[in-house]
């Protein structure tokens, strides 16, 4: 099976939304995602709070690095954090600093210390109490 980038695209949008639920600054869960195949810079937005984040991947399963904040409305409070790069743990503790926010930070985290596996035919990690890829279709 060939993925289309379109499709690897969609898969990574996806990815991202597993490890970072909801908006780290407003908790809003309506974050939307540019993320273009072979490009070099990736995106995250908040239509609530107007943020806007730059992300980086790490390794061949796509871990977030980190992500830098570029732009946000309410600088008085968050000026401070833009243009630093901070790793995925310190935009999860932002979340979870948040009473909204403390069961989907605690889900995400549940969600990284699942073991996982790597297709064997369109190479996407999924956890390994699976049978078949849910990307795929594919068997173990």
């Amino acid at each position: 099976m060939t993925l289309l980038p379109d499709d690897i695209e969609e898969h990574w949008e996806s990815h991202i939304a597993e490890f970072l639920p909801q908006c780290p600054l407003c908790s809003s869960k309506s974050l939307d995602f540019d993320v273009e195949y072979g490009s070099v810079r990736d995106h995250i937005y908040c239509p609530d709070c107007k943020a806007k984040w730059e992300i980086d991947w790490k390794g061949e399963d796509f871990k977030i690095e980190y992500m830098i904040l570029l732009e946000v409305v309410n600088t008085e409070k968050y000026g401070s954090l833009v243009n630093v790069k901070h790793n995925l743990e310190f935009w999860l503790e932002m979340i979870s600093n948040t009473q909204e926010g403390n069961a989907a930070a605690k889900e995400a985290a549940e969600k990284t210390a699942v073991s996982k596996v790597r297709c064997r035919y369109c190479r996407t990690l999924f956890a390994d109490s699976l049978d078949v890829c849910p990307y795929c279709g594919g068997k173990r």
